[in-house]
């Protein structure tokens, strides 16, 4: 198998080799900063003791050729065991960090994405990939090896549901154009070693300040001396990784627009994903590396050209751009013409029907903002019907599984509400297929309107006996009555055994109505 880049045909052998000698010399700038911050430690420590008994001569031996070599076996040997600790379930602590979800295969987008990820490795050879998603807003898109010889990759929900089917295939040959290029276990290595300073340098300053608030001379020189050495910890993973990064972006743009036969694909992608206002999501700046786009909201001050992860997208598209032959003018109405092509395409499904009026609840309270005991609600138990299906915790009807924003959702037919899970609901407030109706419109103006009564009112009502409280339809135990959240003052009930959302009619589409607006 041969691997093409930028018109440089490179066996494999040329990938292991270079492989091997990056992790090499990851591996030497790992001993060299181990190496500088036990030296500095030693040398505060020593002249500390020193400042306390002025008569003892403790921190010249550092600079003798003894001290140096102890201290570099001392740092040699620290640096191994971190070296194969860091290595240990890095496929698992990456995860975790990403925040990633297993695909659900119920689910229509992801299916989508598993299918794409499948047809790309089979026309590849690639390795086995396996595909997890991010439940944020954000548009971004990673890949990381196991260090076993498979690879993840994964999409947030954002890209999910925003982009076309032909975009997300460019995403996600551009995530192959790392796996199969190698140089995507080197920056996991990197990531691995130093992503980690980006988090644990921001816990350790906090309790440096302190001890730097001491009066204590020694205390207060150790606490600067920590700030420090976090500090240039930071600086050379940021460093580091951005330059294992850039070139590898720019590499594997050519490799998916090759692998696609459709460089504007990824160009439309690039773009829609560098100017959507959800941004990139939350992701762990020293894990920003293995992703699509950069997750710095703004240019680091100090060494920010050599600090930044990526390439500006203005430049990968340029080069994008200039293999299909197209310019920058005709480029711009394509994408215009994409998006408002792709904006016709949302909002075309109908929502499941409901043959009676729901609760209510938010229309009501948002209207007159009553007292606690106005939001009574006295509602059946839930019971099996046959075959042991839900029930509907409102009006007693059965619940049956609906299409819902490409998911399978328990709707109730009778009174029109839904039963979702958080899951679920991170899912369903980034896509727009369900269209919605005036009267949902309305009620969405009415929330935003008038929410801060309701928080209010909610707020009052906390603790008041009068409120009715429904049964969740999986255990059977009370449900409470609450906002979904303090941003979006829409009344569910909410099961925390069972982590269920009961959504009366109406109330799910005016939370996505009040989320889409939210997002642009």
């Amino acid at each position: 198998m041969v691997s093409t880049f930028a018109g440089t045909r490179r066996t494999l052998f040329d990938i292991e080799r270079e492989k091997r000698w990056r992790v090499w010399l990851l591996f030497a700038l790992l001993v060299g900063m181990v190496f500088v911050a036990a030296w500095v430690a030693c040398f505060i420590v020593t002249f500390s003791v020193f400042l306390s008994f002025p008569v003892v001569d403790t921190f010249t031996w550092v600079f003798t050729l003894k001290g140096v070599g102890l201290i570099l076996g001392v740092a040699l040997a620290g640096s191994l065991l971190y070296w194969f600790t860091s290595r240990l379930g890095a496929r698992g602590r990456l995860l975790r960090a990403m925040h990633c979800e297993p695909l659900d295969s119920g689910d229509r987008y992801h299916q989508r994405l598993a299918n794409i990820v499948e047809e790309m490795r089979i026309a590849t050879g690639g390795p086995r990939i396996d595909c997890f998603t991010v439940r944020t807003l954000g548009l971004n898109a990673f890949a990381f090896s196991d260090l076993h010889g498979e690879g993840v990759i994964g999409v947030t929900e954002g890209a999910l549901a925003r982009l076309s089917r032909q975009q997300l295939q460019g995403v996600v040959a551009h995530e192959f154009g790392h796996i199969l290029s190698g140089n995507y276990v080197t920056v996991t290595v990197s990531c691995l070693l130093f992503g980690i300073y980006s988090e644990l340098g921001d816990r350790l300053e906090e309790a440096a300040l302190a001890t730097g608030s001491t009066r204590a001379a020694p205390f207060a020189l150790i606490a600067i001396a920590l700030r420090g050495w976090l500090w240039v910890l930071q600086l050379a993973s940021s460093v580091t990784n951005s330059a294992l990064s850039r070139a590898r972006e720019r590499q594997a743009d050519v490799a998916a627009a090759r692998y696609t036969r459709d460089p504007l694909s990824l160009a439309e992608a690039l773009r829609i994903i560098s100017r959507h206002p959800g941004g990139a999501g939350y992701i762990p700046e020293g894990l920003a590396p293995l992703c699509i786009r950069d997750t710095q909201s703004r240019i680091p001050w100090l060494f920010g050209r050599w600090r930044t992860t990526h390439p500006p997208i203005g430049e990968r598209v340029d080069v994008l751009l200039a293999l299909a032959n197209v310019s920058p003018d005709d480029f711009a109405q394509q994408v215009d013409a994409a998006v408002e092509t792709f904006d016709k395409r949302e909002h075309w499904t109908a929502a499941p029907a409901a043959s009676g009026a729901g609760r209510r609840i938010g229309v009501k309270t948002a209207a007159a903002v009553p007292g606690p005991a106005a939001a009574t609600l006295v509602a059946p138990s839930p019971r099996s019907s046959a075959g042991g299906a839900l029930t509907c915790p409102s009006c007693g009807a059965g619940l049956s599984q609906t299409d819902y924003e490409g998911l399978r959702v328990a709707v109730c037919a009778s009174c029109g509400g839904r039963l979702v899970s958080t899951a679920e609901v991170g899912k369903i407030l980034a896509r727009r297929d369900v269209a919605f109706s005036d009267e949902q419109r309305r009620l969405a103006e009415l929330l935003v309107a008038s929410g801060d009564q309701l928080r209010r009112a909610a707020l009052l009502a906390r603790g008041h006996s009068g409120v009715g409280l429904i049964a969740c339809p999986r255990c059977a135990k009370a449900m409470v009555r609450r906002h979904f959240s303090y941003e979006h003052a829409v009344e569910i009930d909410y099961c925390s055994i069972c982590d269920l959302f009961w959504f009366e009619k109406d109330e799910l589409e005016a939370l996505q109505i009040i989320a889409e607006r939210q997002a642009g």
